[in-house]
This record gives structure tokens, sequence and C-alpha cells, in this order.
């Protein structure tokens, strides 16, 4: 039995080449935007993570010295003018000490950043416009790197006032991995009134980036609030 076969048409070269290059331009268009949403999902997980691990560990704190909340503690210099804060830390002085060997010790340190070591990771501004190191945030004396890569510096207690309250600052990912800036891996958490910068419409030198956490865990844009704080990174 003789059999017969349709002979069978293929792709031309041609058709082939105009295809991949059909794809080409389409993964040339999509591929930064998927690549920036990962980066950004990345960070986003990784700055609820490490803000729920803080948390925890300063409501720890705040019930092992007697307050019902953390931010209780401002009421231990409230009402205080500028020229009486000085006297109001050596006051509480071995008090701030107990409470930061208390904080320090609910994480799961592996090393200890101090002056020395980290002036050589630099840091930029929110907007990106402003270049520094990690020795201009607040804290960065003692910064404890954790298990899980993050690193967060110990407590400051009115630094300069008492509207500062009590400040520490936090690298959702360590000095080691980028961006290396506020707003996107590195955060300030502060429990005083003091005014906090997060605007990308602005410089605001080594001072814009430090109220962007209050924006982060409400995912509200700073310079837009009908649109996310995340979406809005890249």
């Amino acid at each position: 039995m003789i059999h017969h076969y349709k002979k069978e048409k293929g792709f031309t070269l041609a058709e082939i080449l105009i295809t991949l290059g059909v794809i080409g331009v389409v993964a040339a268009l999509t591929l930064p935007s998927l690549v920036n949403k990962f980066k950004v999902k990345q960070l986003q997980t990784a700055f609820m993570r490490t803000s729920s691990i803080i948390q925890s560990v300063l409501n720890e704190t705040a019930v092992e010295f007697g307050y019902a909340s953390f931010k209780d503690i401002n009421s231990l210099c409230a009402g205080l003018t500028t020229a009486e804060n000085s006297a109001c830390k050596s006051k509480y002085n071995e008090l701030f000490e107990n409470i930061n060997d208390f904080y320090a010790s609910r994480f799961r340190v592996i090393n200890t950043l101090q002056n020395e070591d980290v002036r050589k990771y630099p840091l930029s501004n929110y907007s990106n416009e402003t270049q520094t190191s990690y020795i201009s945030i607040y804290g960065a004396g003692d910064i404890f790197c954790l298990a899980d890569g993050a690193c967060v510096t110990k407590l400051l207690f009115f630094y300069h006032n008492p509207a500062d309250g009590i400040s520490l600052t936090f690298d959702t990912n360590g000095p080691l991995r980028g961006p290396n800036r506020y707003g996107y891996d590195v955060f300030l958490y502060n429990t005083g009134s003091w005014t906090k910068l997060c605007s990308k419409k602005q410089d605001g030198g080594i001072y814009n980036g430090r109220g962007c956490y209050e924006y982060a865990l409400k995912d509200i844009n700073p310079d837009d609030n009908s649109k996310g704080y995340w979406s809005s990174l890249y």
C-alpha cells in the first residue's frame, strides 16, 4: 500500500526572526516594569517584617519597665524646654541605659556595627539627591545586625530636645545590600513630635526620608495621597 503525505509547510527564517524581534520588543517594554515591581515587593515585605519585629520589641520593653506603651516613656521629659532637656537626660540616664540594654537583648543579634564600621557604607536621601553615609543616621554608634539580615540601631532618648522623643533607625536588608536609601530600605522610627520630611519634590538634604516611616506603614504616597507609597517608589 502506498501512502501519500501532504507536504507540511514550516516557518521561514524571516518569519522566525520577525517573531523573535516582536518578543524582544515586548520584553524590553515590560521587563523593567516587572523588575521594579519585584524590587518594590521585596522592599515592602522586608519593611513590614522588620517593623513588626521592632514594634513587638518596643512593646515588650515598655511592659518590662511598667509602661502601657512605648510612647509613654516620652512623659519623662514632657513639657520641658530645650535648655532643660540635658538635665532631664542626665537625671534618667541610668534608666535609659537599662531600657536600651533590655531592648537590645530582645533581638537575635549576630553582629554589632559601630562608628568606625559604618562610615564606609553609602546612604542617600528619599529624593536620591543627597548622598551621605551611615554615620549620619540616628543611633549610628551601635547598629545591631540581626539573623534575618536587617539592622537596627540602639535607642536615642530626646537627642536634641524634648520634641525629639525616642528614636531608632533600621535598615530592612542591612548596609551590605542596596539601595541604602531613606524611605526604601532605611527608616527612622520616632516617638516625638518634630517635623519629619518625606518628599520626592525637594532635596531636603539628609533629613529627607526621616519622615517616611508612617507613610510606608500606611501605604500612602507622601506627595500624592491618592496613590500608594510602595507602588510609587520607582
